[in-house]
Parts: C-alpha cells; structure tokens; sequence
C-alpha cells in the first residue's frame, strides 16, 4: 500500500512543476520530514490544479492547542519533531492552549496541561518563534503586499490578504508545518492574480464613520452573506485602523469562510471599486445600512438574563491601544465582585502594558489577565459561567460551543460599564 501511495506521489510531481532543488527534497536529500511534507504538499498542489509551488516568507500554525490538536494532533507533530522536521523560514504559532502564565489558576485539568507542553515542546524542536498569537502581524511577521504566506488562523489570513495585500489560502493545521519545513507552498487559490478578484459588490449605506463596536458587526453580517467569496465594500467612510480591521476580519472569517474582503479606498489592492473587481462585473450586490448592522447586532447576542458573569475581550488578541482604552476606561473603578472581567493578549502586548504600569492598575481594579490564549481555544467551560459578553464578533459566533455560555455582543464601553455594575448596561 505504501508502495502504491509512493508510485501515485511520483506520477503526480511529473504533472507539477518541480525545481531541482525541489526535486531533491523529494528523493529525501533533505532527510525523511522534508521529503513526507514535499510528497504530501504535491498531493494537495494537484487535488487543486496547481502547476508548481510559490516560494513562501513565512508560515503561522494552527496546530497549537490541546483543545483543537487533540491526543492525534500532539502525537502527529511529536512523530515529524522525531523525523527532523526543522523550519527553513520564520514560522509563528497561534495562541496556547491554557494561560501561559497561571495555567492552574484558569482551573486547567492536569491531563490537558501536560498535553498542551507535549505539543509545545513538538513545535519548539521544529524551531517555531513561540510568540502564541493569533495577530502575527503586530509585532512578529508583518506582511507585505504581493508576499506569499501559508498562514491558517483565519482572522490573520484574512487581515494578511485584506488589509495587507499578502497572498495566502487558509491552510490546515499540519499542512501549514509541511509548508515551514520546504518553504513552499502550491502556487493555486488566492496566490494567483485571477482569483483575487471581487465577486460580490457590498453598498454601504452609511454616512458616517463606523463606530468600533460596527466593524465586527459589519463582519459578521458580511461573512454570513458572503460564505468563501470575495466581496468589495464600498462606501466605507473615513479610514478604520488596524484594530478595526482586525476585528471586521476577525468576525468575517469566523461567521463565514472569508479570506480575503476588499475595502474601496482602505485595501491595498482596491483604489477604486473597478480595479477591486479586475474589470468584472459583480455577480450580486448588497446593500448594508445602520438597520442592517444593529439587526446583526441582535442576532450575535443569545442572552436570556440581564446579569453578566463574564466579560472576556481579546479575540483576535487585543493590542496595547485596546489595552489602554480600557484602563482608560475604567478609570479607577474596580471590577464588581459577582463578574469576572478577562482580557486576552500576546506577550508582546503584555510587556509593554507592564512596563506602562497598566497591567498592575487594572489587576488592582479585579481584571485578570490571561497570557497568550483566548476564550475559545482554552478549557473555559469548567468555570461554569452562564453569560459571557464580549466586544468580538469571532467570540460570539464560537463562544455558545466552545465556551458553553449565553452570548452578549456590545460596544467596549458596554463590556466595561457592564463589567463594573454587575449587571447590562446597554446604550443604544
């Protein structure tokens, strides 16, 4: 069987283009890892009509949480750690699977703990950059336009495509390690020209800029209608920052398959709608308007009570500017008793809130905060929270599944007021 499956690989690389140096990777010149990722990533080129692979900058991993790896995900990256799978370009790693600070005190079982080290450990000896972040782009690996990746977090595949002009398909966890290991990836989906294309024509009927707590609204909306086509919003007032991209992103990947959304006047690849579509005409058009956006905004929300026990925010990772609005925003005002109020972030975030004297204000004021994982790839639902409120239109889409909670979506400043009270304090 083994020999049959080697005979189908070679058949298939006469079909795809293949470098010399690719070409030895293949005979194992490179050792056993590299020749299994080379054989498997021919596979993957033709199932999808590649003619050759793209020579890549960077890679970022999903395979990077016990919850979602699982016993066969740990074993898996031990099994290619063992045959000398080593990285030949920068790879980076989505967040960990428990606090990587205080594990026990996020009431992390013993079991999942000593799997999540298991795997860390694997990725390590493959020579990841262990920076445990579904943002890779603040700070880490920051695209380039026209750049190849082979990312597969979503809400950066998204970010890197739409805000960023790089070029990378959604990859799949073990696929993006093989991708690390040849520095490769097939050159098909949207590494292409063609398939960068707008298909769906989005009218904003907004006069106005978007408010923060919008973007992730307008992206949840948009990943609903849009599933995996590429849409082309225009109409968008004033110029939305990366935060807010990262978070339109963010929603739009997770309610839809969205990975790539051009942006009239913001994205690097849409100047003008007609350049956005490459001199297609769209295939549908939507119109969005503020009853639109605060209709999406219901729908996110799933709460029976107006109590609030949790209030998590960071997911995507919130940065240092979202870390200070809510120090801002607190003002010296301490956390109610009854509600647990997390924010997650990356090391890098963290530091410089530390050395800002941030983190110790708002630990004093009863927020907790949780290194380098998120809600929804850690074991929250043994704390038993009923309600969770959040400013993220990714955590509302997985949080009834993965965190067992009512969900409640809202502005930053509701999340804080909301937080401080005990109990919902909604605005508008």
């Amino acid at each position: 069987m083994r020999r049959n499956y080697l005979k189908n690989i070679l058949k298939g690389s006469e079909e795809m283009y293949l470098t010399d140096e690719e070409k030895d990777i293949l005979s194992g010149a490179r050792g056993e890892a590299a020749k299994l990722a080379m054989e498997t990533l021919i596979k993957i080129g033709e199932i999808n009509g590649a003619e050759k692979f793209v020579p890549i900058k960077n890679v970022h991993l999903v395979l990077h949480a016990y919850k979602s790896a699982f016993d066969a995900g740990v074993e898996t990256a031990e099994k290619i750690a063992q045959m000398g799978g080593r990285f030949c370009v920068p790879v980076t790693i989505d967040p960990y699977g428990m606090d990587a600070e205080d594990w026990r005190g996020a009431k992390t079982p013993e079991h999942y703990a000593r799997q999540q080290m298991r795997l860390e450990d694997a990725v390590m000896k493959m020579g990841v950059i262990p920076n445990w972040t579904c943002t890779p782009y603040y700070g880490f690996t920051a695209p380039r336009m026209g750049e190849h990746l082979a990312w597969s977090e979503s809400s950066a595949v998204a970010y890197a495509n739409t805000a960023c002009g790089a070029r990378t398909n959604r990859q799949t966890a073990i696929v993006d390690i093989f991708c690390g290991i040849v520095g490769r990836a097939p050159y098909t989906g949207l590494h292409l020209d063609e398939n960068r294309k707008g298909q769906v024509l989005i009218n904003l009927h907004i006069d106005r800029p978007l408010e923060t707590w919008e973007y992730p609204a307008l992206g949840y909306l948009l990943g609903q209608k849009l599933g995996a086509r590429i849409g082309v919003v225009d109409g968008m007032k004033g110029s939305p920052d990366s935060e807010d991209l990262k978070n339109f992103c963010g929603a739009a990947a997770a309610a839809g398959s969205v990975a790539l959304m051009h942006i009239v006047g913001v994205t690097p690849e849409a100047p003008e709608r007609e350049a956005a579509f490459g001199g297609n005409e769209p295939e549908e058009t939507i119109d969005v308007t503020e009853e639109d956006i605060r209709n999406t905004r219901k729908a996110m929300c799933s709460n029976t009570t107006d109590k609030v026990d949790f209030v998590a925010l960071g997911c995507p990772h919130y940065t240092i500017n979202e870390i200070v609005r809510v120090h801002k925003l607190l003002a010296g005002r301490e956390i109610n008793h009854d509600t647990a109020f997390w924010i997650y972030a990356n090391s890098y975030a963290l530091r410089l809130a530390e050395k800002m004297g941030i983190r110790q204000d708002l630990e004093k004021l009863r927020v907790v905060i949780r290194a380098e994982t998120c809600m929804i790839i850690s074991p929250v639902k043994d704390w038993g929270f009923r309600t969770m409120m959040t400013d993220s239109g990714k955590c509302s889409y997985y949080g009834p599944a993965e965190c067992g909670t009512e969900m409640i979506f809202a502005s930053v400043e509701e999340c804080v007021e909301s937080a401080v009270s005990g109990k919902l304090e909604i605005f508008k």
